[in-house]
């Protein structure tokens, strides 16, 4: 079973926590909690978390996450929340990526950090398919699966156009094109250039949307118009590569720039 620490001074969370009882059936042992930074430290160092919750005073809190990204950057964070429905909800979704991350791959040669990289390659494919609604959707899953981003930073979205493409070079690898061609680009683009994470996806339309994101603590002096000469040209160098040695015909079709991850969600007016 996973387990659990909660890091909380507040009662409506700590009594939302209180009233679950069936952790087992859950999947979960019983957390840990801690009520301060103090406390949070001294937990660690002496238990393993699988997961961990956070609900204190602003302050409080950044230290905490400070602390987590300098010594545990892996661990998932996941919401706190207020009412038993929302803790168990939350508690399925942080269940589903562990139990994927923590797969058996004793016969492929991906690891634990493989699997969550794939998670969020996967995740920021699904705000680019528009299939993010919310920010705090957005702002959920960026914790749970311990993004580098900042999805309140600017960022690039470029849209690129297939002209051909040799299958042959590309057969064996998966079962459609699609996903041999976004495994490629995947290789070829990312997944982080000069400061910038970089995200291809391939849309069931076909359409290829290629994203550039600042990594936090990285080039923090990088412009928009900075942002997107590195980016351009990039990939640029890329889709010649990828025509010569894969086949892949390639060109830019257009490029905008957005003013956060958070203009990805429906319920944002930004543009």
């Amino acid at each position: 079973m996973y387990k659990l620490l909660l890091i909380s001074d507040q009662a409506e969370i700590l009594d939302a926590f209180a009233q679950i009882d069936s952790w087992e059936l859950l999947g979960f042992k019983p957390p840990h909690i801690r009520h301060d930074f103090e406390g949070a430290k001294e937990s660690l160092q002496k238990h393993h978390a699988d997961g961990i919750a956070i609900a204190l005073a602003p302050e409080e809190e950044e230290k905490v996450l400070q602390y987590l990204q300098e010594k545990y950057p892996l661990v998932s964070i996941f919401q706190a929340g207020r009412t038993p429905s929302e803790i168990i909800r939350y508690l399925t979704e942080l269940k589903m990526l562990l139990n994927r991350v923590r797969a058996d791959f004793s016969n492929d040669s991906y690891t634990e950090i493989d699997m969550l990289q794939l998670c969020r390659h996967e995740f920021l494919g699904k705000l680019m398919a528009g299939k993010i609604l919310t920010r705090e959707t957005l702002y959920r899953n960026m914790q749970l699966l311990r993004s580098r981003l900042d999805p309140d930073c600017p960022c690039v979205l470029m849209e690129l156009e297939q002209v051909a493409i040799r299958y042959d070079r590309l057969e064996g690898r998966w079962p459609s094109s699609k996903d041999r061609l976004e495994f490629t680009l995947r290789n070829s683009l990312g997944p982080d250039f000069r400061g910038l994470h970089i995200v291809p996806t391939v849309l069931p339309d076909g359409k290829i949307l290629v994203l550039a994101c600042p990594l936090k603590g990285q080039n923090p002096h990088m412009t928009t118009d900075d942002m997107i000469a590195v980016f351009t040209g990039h990939v640029a160098d890329n889709i010649e590569h990828l025509k010569e040695y894969k086949g892949v015909d390639l060109h830019m079709v257009g490029i905008r720039v957005l003013p956060a991850l958070t203009a990805l969600c429906e319920d944002t007016d930004e543009e």
